[in-house]
């Protein structure tokens, strides 16, 4: 972000909330017709893509021209559903004896705001850029329905997900959010509102991917030493009943991945109706610094989530 502070559009984002999702606003939805299979935002320092085919939900984040977060993987709201398989962005499940069908996450709404007024020009490929963007998105998946909002205004990036369901459900796993981060990236923090938690080094060849987390964490961080560069995820909002932690898969030359996690090896009970929210920002900091950066970051954001309560 140009200021590297958040704190300078708290007031600006704030009008944006409405129960954790966006405003309403009564442009027609998007028929899957008009969609865009690649949309690029650029938004000052960040540029981030968008994926018809991972379902319309984030593909790649860059910062001042470096990749953060990698093309080649998934984001968005996830559900690993005992007996039955993973569903979600990017995850789709063969249909038992229909070859070629797949059973898939259904977009029901799809918009696209550029500086607060609706996009309406859409074609296959896209790229704009702005002040800020914003996009609402509906889905469901099998009994499960979720609304997410993205938010992209001055360097910070906010998501969120109304997660509902009528009938409670086996899982694995929810993931709410995951990140993507580039296999560059060589540290991570997971720290609270009081400072870090606990602090490590990826690997960078392991012969296996590893896996790790905490789950006491209200944020996560990770810093590539080479380029100098880094960024933060801060959990704004969570359902105090669905057990929130941060988790992360470690997959050296593939990824570094962070999952905001939910109700794992547990049913989500029927009636669930639970929003989670995230603000990610970016920063440059040399090795020596880019741990108090990150903390004076988390403080940040920690204002951010004050506005939400």
């Amino acid at each position: 972000m140009r200021s590297s502070s958040p704190l300078a559009i708290v007031t600006a984002l704030s009008v944006l909330f409405v129960s954790g999702t966006a405003r309403a606003d009564s442009t027609k939805d998007a028929a899957e017709t008009d969609r865009p299979n690649s949309l690029t935002i650029s938004i000052g320092d960040v540029a981030a893509r968008i994926d018809g085919p991972k379902m319309w939900t984030l593909s790649r984040i860059d910062y001042q021209s470096t990749v953060m977060a990698i093309e080649d993987s998934a984001y968005g709201t996830v559900f690993t559903i005992r007996d039955v398989g993973t569903l979600g962005s990017a995850h789709f499940l063969d249909v038992p004896d229909k070859p070629g069908e797949v059973e898939k996450e259904d977009v029901t709404r799809l918009r696209f705001f550029l500086d607060d007024q609706p996009v309406t020009e859409v074609s296959k490929t896209m790229t704009i850029s702005g002040q800020s963007f914003r996009m609402e998105r509906r889905s469901r998946i099998r009994t499960i329905d979720v609304e997410t909002s993205l938010q992209l205004h001055d360097g910070l990036l906010i998501e969120s997900a109304r997660v509902r369901t009528v009938e409670a459900v086996d899982l694995r796993l929810g993931a709410a959010m995951m990140y993507a981060w580039s296999p560059t990236m060589t540290d991570y923090l997971f720290g609270d509102d009081e400072g870090v938690l606990n602090r490590g080094k990826f690997i960078p060849d392991a012969a296996k991917a590893t896996e790790g987390g905490d789950k006491t964490a209200r944020w996560v961080a990770v810093y590539d030493e080479k380029c100098g560069k880094g960024a933060i995820s801060y959990i704004v909002q969570q359902p105090p009943e669905a057990g929130t932690w941060w988790q992360f898969t470690d997959a050296p030359k593939v990824y570094r991945k962070m999952r905001l996690l939910f109700y794992t090896e547990q049913i989500m009970p029927a009636g669930f109706d639970g929003t989670f929210q995230t603000a990610t920002c970016f920063f440059s900091a040399t090795e020596n610094k880019w741990e108090a950066k990150a903390q004076q970051l988390a403080t940040e954001l920690k204002a951010l989530s004050a506005t939400r309560k």
